[in-house]
């Protein structure tokens, strides 16, 4: 088949090429049999200009004149075709040619002009005229062998458009003949074909069932485990957090009441022991400072606000914080926060916190916003810096994955790309509705 392609393919090439170099002499031939007409135009307009100046030079008749205008008209732009169609064959000396042209007009307009203006027998247009004959002489020889020169060329392109014809008739008898042992040859071997091919379908098909039985069971089992899954990492999202809301209980109830109980026992002690008084203004800072201590842990295991006033309030409270304990300016602005689910503000929340603190850590920004909104029937949280970037690296991170977990148990999904200032910007967005509602 590879053979029979490539014959095929040889003898269509071939053929192409045969019409190319038939067009390309047709083309030639044509040229030349357009430079002899050219040439012949230069003639004719050149033995206007000739008999026209000699009738007006013998005769002094102003008829004559006509034929002389219209000869020198024609001869430049004519001669000037002839140029450009015979500009590759240098053998042609049109340089010279126009040269003698050239001397030959300038004769005939130096007669005329000596006729109007000498009349007797010895006016300087009689001298001229035997050498405006010669000149006439000469260029009539050399248009005699650029007609040569072309007809020759014309001849020896008809042989040679002979020759093509003569191989495309050949190649043109030789294609179908090379096509229908093609399409015999092809024919036999894809019958050849579709018999193995038959076979060869049915044990795919056999094969086929048996490896679609294998993979519903396989879809199915780990469907089942992806469900299982992911029911385990909702209960384990809600098991941290419900430990994380006891703890901060735990931490701001007990551990609370007994430094402020230590803090009211101590200022008692001092009071009564005599010249301890100065070291209850230090006694009491530090107390209060753990005091601050034990509720910063509190309001970060479980913001109270969170499960209070809700997602706006506690992000309010987390911004402000954060440009408190950095420096850095931080505004938050949610919008509709009330239409979502328990679980669904938690883990913005927790996204939202997660980003705070890679901005603190690595961002080296100057200003952060957090902005939530409802937009065509989902929720979207974006925290947008504008600091120095991320690098490539920190994509793989174990923060953006936290994050990213923690979008997808809301039911959505975490884009992270570049702020508007230039920083970064990290955009959560959950769905509205039933796909988020999964208990707080």
């Amino acid at each position: 088949m590879l053979f029979g392609l490539a014959l095929f393919v040889a003898l269509a090439w071939s053929s192409q090429a045969s019409l190319h170099e038939l067009e390309a002499v047709t083309d030639a031939r044509s040229r030349s049999r357009s430079g002899l007409l050219l040439a012949a135009e230069v003639m004719s307009a050149l033995k206007d200009v000739e008999t026209g100046q000699r009738g007006y030079v013998l005769t002094g008749d102003e008829h004559y004149l006509g034929p002389v205008e219209i000869g020198m008209r024609r001869l430049d732009d004519t001669f000037e075709a002839l140029r450009a169609m015979l500009a590759d064959r240098p053998q042609a000396r049109l340089d010279t040619l126009w040269t003698l042209i050239d001397h030959r007009v300038a004769l005939a307009e130096r007669n005329i002009a000596d006729r109007r203006a000498y009349a007797d027998e010895d006016s300087p247009w009689r001298r001229r005229l035997e050498e405006g004959r010669d000149t006439m002489d000469r260029i009539r020889v050399r248009f005699a062998a650029i007609e040569v020169m072309l007809r020759a060329e014309i001849e020896a392109r008809d042989r040679s458009v002979d020759a093509l014809r003569t191989r495309a008739s050949v190649f043109n008898f030789l294609l179908p003949l090379s096509g229908v042992a093609l399409i015999l040859a092809a024919w036999s071997l894809l019958q050849r074909e579709r018999r193995r091919r038959i076979d060869a379908e049915v044990a795919l098909i056999a094969a086929n069932a048996r490896l679609e039985d294998a993979v519903a069971r396989r879809t199915a089992e780990l469907q089942q485990a992806l469900g299982e899954i992911e029911a385990f990492a909702h209960g384990l999202d809600r098991s941290i957090e419900d430990e994380r809301r006891r703890l901060a209980r735990e931490v701001h109830d007990q551990l609370g009441q007994l430094l402020t109980a230590l803090k009211m026992m101590v200022h008692r002690a001092l009071q009564g022991a005599p010249g301890r008084e100065q070291d209850w203004p230090q006694i009491e800072a530090v107390l209060g400072e753990g005091i601050a201590t034990v509720r910063r842990i509190s309001a970060a295991l479980r913001p109270p606000l969170l499960d209070d006033l809700g997602l706006e309030a506690a992000l309010g409270l987390a911004c402000r914080q954060f440009a408190e304990r950095t420096g850095v300016s931080c505004e938050a602005t949610l919008a509709d926060a009330g239409r979502l689910s328990a679980n669904q503000a938690n883990q913005l929340y927790r996204i939202a916190q997660e980003a705070l603190t890679n901005v603190a850590r690595h961002a080296q920004a100057g200003r952060v916003r957090v902005d939530g909104e409802a937009v065509e029937g989902e929720y979207r949280l974006a925290v947008e810096d504008d600091g120095v970037g991320m690098a490539p690296q920190a994509r793989s991170s174990l923060g953006l994955l936290s994050m990213r977990e923690r979008a997808a148990l809301a039911g959505g999904e975490l884009r992270i790309g570049a702020g508007a200032a230039g920083g970064v910007r990290i955009e959560a967005r959950v769905p509205l509705g039933a796909a988020g509602e999964d208990g707080g």
